[in-house]
């Protein structure tokens, strides 16, 4: 069975139902351009990503590739204990993830499609980024008092931690969402989750012991005294706050990020297959952070 997966896609919902699943699998990273190829092309007219491959069976379509993991497995109870009504209770939540919550994303990462202008396009992504929020108090309303979903963990929950990703990165945000907020910081920490992170973006494995905050500390100082400047390669590996203006704080995406350091601030940037972001801070708070763990670097 193989996985054909981009960095920062919706493919990685599919990545991890495949990790809860113990499925044996193997995984093909495309870009871009691998993606309009015309071996590709011929097994996905579409031109993206996800796309299963098993065997002699070719199946393209986030939810029906979800919906396959789980009934191949059914073990892992991906959807629901095996009723009529629990598996229509996560058809429900999968439906209204796919259909409505990430296609409102659309004029986030592609605003130039929908007006020309920047503009125009950068009120359009604002406007959009409201009425991704009116979905996430739905959803947050959902998880109160439970873990998952449905009560019971699904391949919905899967789709929704990417989808909370997304607006983290995008700068939609989660505050005032306290429940989605612990449901994807607890996700963060799943095995699964982690070890399908760790091979579509190349994380740090867990079992690597990370640098000594403080001899990192001592580095970056360094480096600062001497050149005036530095760029890194982080991974932000904890909760990690920054403010736009006078705007409300906003979490920092996990993962790994570049940094560019000097004396007075501390830019860090991201870029996935659907975005570009970045965040800014003043100094003192980076060094913080690193010093608490919550950023993690090799300087």
């Amino acid at each position: 069975m193989n996985l054909f997966y981009m960095p920062g896609a919706s493919s990685l919902a599919d990545h991890i139902a495949l990790e809860w699943s113990k499925a044996e699998y193997e995984t093909v990273r495309m870009d871009r351009s691998s993606i309009k190829a015309e071996d590709y092309l011929a097994l996905n007219p579409s031109g993206s990503v996800p796309l299963l491959v098993d065997g002699d069976f070719v199946l393209t379509e986030n939810v029906a590739i979800l919906v396959y993991l789980a009934e191949l497995h059914p073990h892992a109870r991906l959807l629901g204990d095996g009723s009529p009504r629990s598996r229509a209770e996560v058809m429900r939540w999968l439906g209204f993830l796919n259909s409505d919550v990430h296609k409102a994303f659309r004029p986030i990462f592609y605003p130039e499609r929908y007006l020309q202008g920047q503009e125009f396009a950068q009120h359009l992504a604002a406007t959009a980024r409201g009425h991704v929020r009116d979905y996430l108090r739905r959803l947050d309303a959902q998880l109160e008092g439970r873990e998952w979903l449905t009560g019971e963990r699904s391949i919905a929950d899967a789709y929704l931690f990417v989808l909370l990703r997304w607006a983290i990165g995008t700068k939609v945000g989660l505050q005032g969402f306290a429940n989605l907020s612990r449901f994807v910081r607890r996700l963060h920490d799943d095995e699964g989750v982690h070890a399908a992170l760790a091979m579509e973006e190349g994380l740090a494995p867990r079992r690597d012991t990370p640098p000594v905050p403080s001899e990192v500390l001592r580095r970056i100082e360094g480096r600062l005294h001497a050149d005036g400047s530095a760029t890194l390669t982080a991974e932000v590996v904890g909760t990690v706050e920054y403010r736009e203006g006078d705007g409300p704080a906003l979490e920092l995406r996990r993962g790994l990020v570049e940094v560019d350091v000097t004396s007075m601030d501390t830019v860090l940037s991201w870029v996935d297959e659907n975005y570009r972001g970045e965040a800014a801070m003043p100094l003192p708070n980076f060094m913080r952070y690193v010093g608490d763990g919550a950023i993690r670097l090799a300087a």
